[in-house]
């Protein structure tokens, strides 16, 4: 395979093993919340909370370290984490579709967004590219790409604060 797709996949999927990882870190931190957002979402019950917090951080846990120390293992972790993802998107699809307005869940309180299944899906299909093509990059790439899907990561999370900010700073959040 050629060393870009090997490197863009492996990109992808530490990017969603670390969302994944900081998630389900977050949801196990706060249980009330996590429980509060499945109450206003209305379609699983709240009890799911817990083993949804544990599988984010399982699945997300076990892909990066299979990723940076036995490569040659990421397949499983990696089949997983695609369908966890698959899962989320059609989960946030439905959510979107029946409950717009509703938080997300995922981190903050954010609605759910078309934006929220599209990197969803995304993330699924770079995982399942990791699992099929047989990824991950060659060892001195693998931690390039982790570090590349942590910027990602943290991209993510950091575009909307700052957005978010700006939009109160300028008076744009209360119109």
């Amino acid at each position: 395979m050629h060393t870009f797709w090997s490197a863009g996949m492996t990109a992808l999927t530490a990017l969603g093993a670390v969302l994944l990882t900081a998630a389900g870190a977050a949801h196990a931190a706060r249980p009330r919340e996590h429980r509060a957002v499945l109450r206003a979402h209305r379609l699983l019950p709240p009890f799911v909370a817990a083993p949804t917090a544990g599988a984010e951080v399982l699945v997300g846990a076990a892909m990066l370290a299979s990723v940076l120390a036995d490569p040659a293992a990421a397949a499983l972790p990696a089949l997983a984490q695609a369908a966890l993802y698959c899962a989320f998107a059609g989960y946030a699809a439905v959510l979107r579709t029946r409950r717009a307005g509703v938080p997300c869940g995922c981190f903050g309180a954010a609605e759910v967004s078309w934006a929220v299944v599209a990197r969803a899906v995304v993330l699924a299909a770079g995982s399942a590219g990791c699992a099929a093509l047989g990824a991950p990059a060659p060892a001195p790439d693998r931690w390039a790409c982790v570090a590349a899907g942590v910027v990602l990561a943290m991209a993510n999370h950091l575009i909307p604060a700052w957005r978010a900010a700006g939009d109160r700073k300028s008076g744009r959040a209360f119109r």
